[in-house]
């Protein structure tokens, strides 16, 4: 079996959720020595950690900080093109891990699928136009949850045979032990991960609800990743409470810091109106912390019954399930040994050992 990567995705993230599925993927596969793997990494600006050694070839170029725009497009969509095809045979598996398809596909063409954020939250209509493309191409779409594959199967009226759902993994990293819990900080916090100025994010919903519910009076909410800078709004809301605002504090860090900070949180919350998954929850279940989250979308599929939903529309809801983490200790030693349970079913090994039976089916049907 030969699968050809495309990682287009690399060459747009130097971290982040689609690029760490991208290479616990690749990197999964190397115990599937059956699969001749070809990587092309484009001009990349990822700091993943691939070995030349996983390929039997490998087509990749640190890209330079000048190299940007559509000078870059042009020339990483001619590079992914013109070595797909001196490689393409009616058996090389193209694997697209975001959405780009060669112009004259050969071999089954492979897909994976994250969310219908762009379509269901007025996104841009070239990246729809984009996706499409991709879809209507494919032989076999890799979707990362049940909730997306429903998404996708509906609104591109695609049927459900040609698609494959491969559960993202939590990485080793956020297996820790509660009891190691560092108390660097004055005050207990709760939790927010992820970006704050896209409505499906819900951050707002989150913010007014503290402010609202006067959490910051014995809380300060701690913030990690997203955007820089708070929006002009943000800013006015928090300003205008006691303590000018000082209980909300910001954070960028690696996956090691974020585990401390799952570690000592009195609760994590995760308000998003829609996930194609969700990480971070697990992540949090699997330090051990206490979930509370949205019961919209994918969420529930992803958390089980490790946390605590709530519905991300009321305010009242989240306060209350944010109150019972805070006063019931029980309810908190159930949901943190559920939640660990729940977390261990993630991982990246059983994506990637599902994704390769997924290869083996697509040759044959494609070979029939």
């Amino acid at each position: 079996m030969k699968v050809f990567f495309d990682g287009g995705i690399f060459n747009q993230q130097k971290v982040g959720g689609i690029s760490r599925l991208g290479f616990e993927l690749i990197k999964g596969l190397e115990k599937n020595k059956d699969i001749e793997r070809i990587f092309y990494h484009g001009f990349y600006v990822d700091h993943y950690l691939f070995k030349k050694e996983w390929f039997s070839k490998y087509y990749g170029f640190k890209r330079p900080d000048f190299l940007k725009g559509r000078i870059f497009n042009f020339l990483d969509n001619v590079g992914v093109n013109y070595f797909y095809n001196i490689n393409a045979d009616k058996n090389l598996i193209y694997h697209s891990l975001y959405y780009r398809v060669p112009k004259k596909p050969i071999g089954p063409i492979v897909v994976h699928c994250y969310d219908m954020i762009q379509e269901l939250f007025g996104g841009n209509a070239k990246t729809i136009q984009f996706k499409k493309k991709a879809f209507d191409v494919a032989d076999l779409i890799i979707s990362i949850s049940e909730s997306t594959k429903k998404d996708l199967c509906k609104l591109y009226s695609i049927g459900s045979e040609r698609v494959v759902v491969a559960y993202p993994g939590v990485s080793e990293t956020f297996f820790k032990d509660r009891s190691l819990m560092v108390q660097g900080r004055k005050r207990p916090y709760m939790l927010y991960v992820g970006a704050r100025n896209y409505k499906y994010k819900n951050f707002e919903f989150l913010l007014n609800t503290f402010i609202s519910k006067k959490y910051f009076l014995n809380f300060d909410l701690v913030i990690v990743g997203g955007e820089r800078e708070l929006t002009l709004e943000q800013k006015s809301k928090i300003k205008n409470t006691t303590g000018n605002g000082e209980w909300l504090l910001q954070e960028f860090c690696d996956d090691e810091k974020l585990a401390e900070l799952y570690l000592s949180a009195a609760v994590f919350v995760y308000p998003s109106l829609y996930e194609g998954f969700g990480i971070p929850p697990l992540e949090a279940m699997a330090c051990g912390c206490p979930v509370v989250a949205s019961s919209a979308s994918s969420i529930p599929e992803v958390v089980g019954n490790g946390a605590l939903l709530f519905n991300p529309n009321d305010p009242n809801d989240l306060a209350e399930k944010i109150e019972k983490v805070l006063h019931d200790k029980i309810l908190v030693t159930d949901l943190i040994q559920k939640g660990k349970i729940r977390a261990g079913q993630f991982t990246w090994e059983a994506m990637a050992n599902t994704i390769y039976k997924a290869y083996v089916e697509v040759l044959k049907i494609k070979n029939t």
